[in-house]
């Protein structure tokens, strides 16, 4: 007998946030409805088995692929381990992120400037809070893309869709109290494998 959550594949979740998406566009409802789709492919056992191993990553210590579109514009499921705090920082996109294993702390910032002075950037709080297995958080396209991740039992997993395959491509870095951004570029040892992240 076939485990009923084996029958929700990676491709599932992201068609289900593809339709979603162009009928209603980026809205929370919207996230909302990706995250209870990821939540349900966080239920399997077999993660591990079916994602392409791809290791080490700029934050992360240990990673897997389970979707990858075919351009860096597509969306991408990845399975990301943390065990240590990220920087705060942003993707570039929109995504979906389901805590996997292990506890988190996981804050979001909204930009309130307006961008236009290199170097400087205000940011809001939003949002604070612990996350444990299960629990899902979203956030939205640029500017307000800006989080950190923080491990609260060792190593931590993940689950995160993002809306663009931003695995691997350089990163903002923010400094919340001192107002400043920085551009953050792929690690050497990682651009000389041709990691992608």
């Amino acid at each position: 007998m076939t485990d009923p959550l084996e029958s929700i594949s990676p491709t599932d979740v992201v068609e289900g946030a593809t339709d979603w998406i162009r009928e209603q566009g980026l809205t929370d409802a919207t996230f909302e409805q990706i995250g209870g789709r990821l939540k349900m492919l966080a239920q399997r056992t077999d993660l591990f088995d079916i994602g392409e191993h791809r290791g080490r990553g700029i934050n992360a210590v240990d990673s897997y692929v389970l979707y990858r579109g075919k351009g860096l514009e597509d969306p991408i499921i990845i399975l990301a381990a943390f065990d240590r705090s990220t920087h705060v920082h942003n993707h570039g996109t929109w995504g979906v992120m389901c805590a996997y294993k292990g506890r988190e702390r996981y804050q979001q910032w909204r930009r309130t400037d307006d961008g236009i002075e290199e170097g400087k950037a205000l940011l809001e709080l939003v949002n604070d809070r612990e996350l444990a297995e299960g629990d899902v958080v979203w956030w939205p396209d640029p500017p307000h893309d800006i989080h950190r991740q923080e491990p609260l039992d060792g190593v931590m997993w993940q689950l995160v869709l993002m809306g663009r395959n931003a695995v691997g491509q350089e990163e903002d870095r923010y400094d919340p109290e001192a107002g400043t951004v920085r551009r953050s570029s792929l690690p050497a040892t990682l651009a000389s494998r041709g990691q992608r992240g």
